[in-house]
């Protein structure tokens, strides 16, 4: 009798395990379930695309995205843990589980919007053709087959691929190697962010400048998978309260001297 009552409660604790479970996959708060008991979310970025994200001297991650990682999950009561990765395989990383978001300075686009779901914007920005000093460029158009260099799998890519008077895209992993070898001579012109392009003489030491009138305009987001709803509206709602009580402000002036979630 003993022993029957003994399986009858285990039966009945995996069976509650299993509802909660179930209840977590429908209402899709598995994700935002985890990170509040754990007590911390995981964050993809490339590590490279200062000011936004990028190694420091001390070998610590740093930059815009890192600061406002940190300032959401603070309202969410966690702590926020940075994973760098290739930017090209950055949205399989978060749909193969290996992160619980990615907060790396991502464009929204309706291709990825496919794959993934994104927060309201948490700033805006442009593509902006850069040229070296003292070039007589007055405009991406007046290229005649020019060697273009941009990072793969970016939005700027994708853009180039449809201009006929482009001689080579040239891909790199990197803001950091696209700038060298512009400076160097090695790519007529790239196409980058106008805010890391802005500061690239100051913090690559490269003499570059920017060329004509913005290409086009994005709005940048956080991704989450599918499905973790959830975990979105948590976001969201943390994204609001900073906004609110002037700690995005604060971030972004300390990075840019101005608030870049203003058009």
């Amino acid at each position: 009798m003993l022993k029957k009552r003994i399986i009858i409660f285990v039966l009945g604790i995996c069976i509650i395990g299993l509802l909660s479970g179930c209840t977590s996959a429908k209402t899709g708060s598995a994700t935002y379930d985890k990170i509040k008991s754990s007590g911390e979310m995981t964050y993809a970025m490339t590590g490279a695309y200062p000011p936004f994200n990028y190694i420091g001297e001390d070998g610590v991650v740093t930059g815009f995205d890192i600061d406002i990682a940190n300032a959401i999950a603070e309202k969410m009561g966690v702590v926020a843990k940075p994973i760098t990765t290739d930017w090209d395989g950055i949205i399989g990383g978060l749909t193969g589980n290996r992160f619980d978001m990615i907060i790396g300075s991502m464009t929204i686009t309706d291709e990825r919007r496919t794959q993934v779901n994104f927060t309201d914007p948490y700033y805006y920005d442009g593509a902006q053709f850069f040229a070296k000093k003292g070039s007589s460029l007055k405009s991406i158009d007046d290229l005649n087959k020019g060697k273009v260099g941009v990072v793969t799998g970016t939005t700027f890519h994708d853009y180039l691929s449809k201009m006929d008077n482009i001689g080579e895209i040239v891909q790199f992993q990197s803001e950091v190697d696209i700038f060298k070898a512009l400076d160097q001579g090695r790519l007529d012109g790239l196409v980058t962010s106008k805010v890391v392009g802005a500061r690239a003489p100051m913090d690559f030491g490269v003499e570059i400048e920017p060329i004509g009138e913005l290409l086009y305009a994005e709005e940048l987001a956080i991704a989450v998978r599918k499905d973790d709803p959830k975990l979105l509206e948590e976001l969201n709602k943390a994204l609001k309260s900073i906004i609110d009580d002037g700690t995005y402000e604060e971030i972004s002036n300390k990075w840019f001297g101005m608030n870049i979630l203003k058009k």
